[in-house]
């Protein structure tokens, strides 16, 4: 097992926790839990704090490598397909990330693997919606409220 080093990143929306491997980013996530940051030094985390800070400021930043261990084949590729089709300021469907997946049909398994998103934002989760245009489910920060919140954040970023 790897050693993993941490550190908290302040957010408009309250701390991140950042969690990094030596392959990578290994979580990234809100956190009311107060922790001691890491005094080891990671590249990683340091990528981490400037892309949230970029990412509230509406500017543009390197985004972290991201470790996958632990990840099944799919969620691998569900976030990553997301994560590369779908940018800043859009928006896409359950089913439609699932097709643009190459996974027609699974759409009730694109939404379990964005439950259990270890990247808050960086895989943007939040931009994923329901067919019938409603918001869906966010399992991170405030929920739902937060989801809004960054849909929101992005649409007033792009104008």
């Amino acid at each position: 097992m790897q050693a993993m080093v941490v550190r908290q990143i302040d957010t408009p929306l309250g701390p991140m926790i950042a969690e990094a491997s030596k392959l990578g980013l290994t979580k990234l996530h809100w956190s009311n839990e107060v922790i001691t940051s890491s005094k080891t030094r990671s590249d990683h985390l340091d990528c981490a704090e400037r892309w949230v800070s970029a990412y509230f400021s509406g500017e543009n930043a390197p985004e972290p490598i991201l470790d996958f261990t632990g990840l099944t084949d799919f969620r691998q590729h569900i976030s990553l397909t997301l994560q590369k089709n779908v940018r800043f300021g859009q928006m896409t469907t359950y089913g439609d990330l699932a097709k643009s997946a190459r996974k027609s049909g699974a759409s009730r398994a694109v939404g379990s693997t964005m439950a259990k998103n270890p990247w808050t934002l960086l895989v943007p989760c939040h931009r994923v919606v329901k067919s019938d245009g409603g918001l869906g489910n966010y399992s991170a920060a405030d929920g739902i409220k937060t989801k809004a919140w960054l849909l929101n954040h992005e649409k007033r970023l792009m104008k």
